[in-house]
């Protein structure tokens, strides 16, 4: 079966994504509705393609910027080429969005599903927009299979977002927070399970809502005692949750778990309690600080990976060295930093105090500095020891070694044939660099 109508001709399609992960779940979720089709070539990006769906991010300027480039490097390489842009660049700025040459379709989130119907329809003159109220939940009716060779799935459990975070635009493009069932989560495991995953990332664009508008008090943490309870034959991974939300019941079950990995990413974002304010989020530098230190004392070989945002308005610097000194004095892993970035329709664009890009950049510069710091010493106490490393289908380019992730996020290359990848491997871990750590495989699960 192929696709009738003016998109007849379509053989191959490539699809692309931007941001986080709910959105390579969105994607991977439309890569299984084009499966379904029937004789439709799915390509890695950039192809090449008869058409191209390109899933974008708009979570910052910066990734406004890549999904424009990307439409245009599409329309480069296959000018006669369905384009079909949608995610939450499309879904916010519609407008903008149609008015980029080569655009045939600007699908917000609540029509991801429908890409099949757009393909049929063919090219298009100009620009057809359809998009629809992010508060319909479209995207949680998407089921992502696991799709392209990938060794880890994501299992979006969790849509939308209640906070308002004065810098965040996402609550815009995604609507308010909506869950799926315990009975709904347990069957897509299952599904994930019997594809033969060794790892699944449990993920939302708010995690620590799940459960909220279903009345489940536990949260989150029900999941992870439906998984303990299961005993599922893999290991499960959260992907982001705020401060406030790591919560005694969670803490319980991470350092008691045989198959929750010993990892978490903590949005701090500010660590001075001024900025904090302003910025909407609910807790303070000190509850951060009990956190972690909390999670380094009772969850074994646990990393703590951090988000932090430079130069927000107001950020003098007395306020960035309570950031830079808190994060300096904890034993976190890793940190992702952010340059402040000026997000039309949100209330921090409107604030006075403004930093300039000059001192912006300075303080990215000092915080990646630290980053570097936090890494070696993380990588310096486990060499010697063994890990359990998920293989990754491709290889790392710095190196041509396999690579893969432990347990608790640590990156680790070593030599290998392919016929590891997608397994467990035990890894003897005998150096490392500021991006990874390297060791010798011992074992083969």
């Amino acid at each position: 079966m192929t696709l009738t109508g003016n998109g007849m001709g379509i053989r191959v399609v490539s699809v692309s994504t931007l941001g986080c992960k709910s959105n390579q779940y969105d994607s991977s979720a439309i890569e299984d509705i084009l499966k379904e089709e029937g004789r439709l070539d799915i390509v890695p990006f950039p192809g090449p393609a008869d058409a191209y769906i390109i899933n974008t991010c708009t979570v910052t300027g910066r990734t406004d910027s890549q999904s424009r480039q990307l439409i245009r490097k599409v329309r480069r390489i296959n000018p006669d080429a369905i384009v079909i842009v949608t995610g939450c660049y499309a879904q916010v700025s519609p407008t903008e969005v149609s008015r980029i040459e080569g655009v045939d379709y600007v699908l917000g989130n609540p029509q991801k599903g429908e890409v099949l119907k757009y393909l049929r329809m063919g090219r298009q003159k100009s620009a057809k927009t359809v998009v629809g109220d992010c508060g319909e939940g479209a995207p949680l009716t998407l089921k992502a299979r696991g799709s392209m060779g990938r060794t880890r799935a994501n299992l979006k459990v969790q849509e939308g977002c209640n906070r308002s975070c004065s810098y965040c635009i996402i609550p815009m493009a995604r609507g308010a927070s909506k869950s799926v069932t315990l009975e709904g989560v347990e069957r897509e495991i299952d599904t994930l399970v019997g594809a033969g995953f060794k790892e699944i990332v449990l993920t939302g664009i708010h995690l620590g809502a799940y459960g909220a508008d279903l009345g489940i008090p536990s949260g989150i943490t029900s999941v992870l005692e439906l998984i303990e309870k299961r005993g599922y034959p893999c290991r499960f991974r959260l992907s982001s949750l705020d401060p406030d939300e790591v919560t005694d019941g969670l803490i319980d079950v991470l350092k008691s778990s045989r198959r929750v990995c010993n990892h978490l990413h903590l949005p701090l974002q500010s660590g001075d309690d001024t900025v904090i304010r302003r910025m909407k989020r609910p807790y303070t530098g000190a509850l951060f600080g009990q956190k972690v230190l909390r999670l380094a004392e009772e969850v074994r070989d646990i990393s703590i990976g951090v988000d932090v945002i430079a130069g927000f308005p107001g950020e003098g610097e007395r306020e960035f060295e309570n950031t830079f000194s808190l994060l300096r004095d904890l034993p976190v892993s890793y940190l992702h930093i952010f340059p402040f970035s000026k997000r039309r329709g949100t209330a921090a664009a409107g604030f006075y105090g403004h930093v300039v890009p000059a001192i912006i950049n300075e303080r990215c510069a000092r915080l990646k500095e630290l980053d570097s710091l936090k890494r070696e010493r993380f990588f310096r106490g486990f060499i010697g020891r063994k890990a359990e490393v998920l293989v990754e289908s491709s290889r790392d380019k710095a190196t041509g070694n396999l690579k893969g992730r432990a347990r608790n996020y640590l990156p680790v290359v070593f030599e290998g044939k392919d016929a590891l990848k997608g397994t467990l491997a035990e890894v003897v871990l005998e150096g490392f660099t500021t991006e990874r750590m390297s060791g010798i495989i011992s074992a083969v699960q």
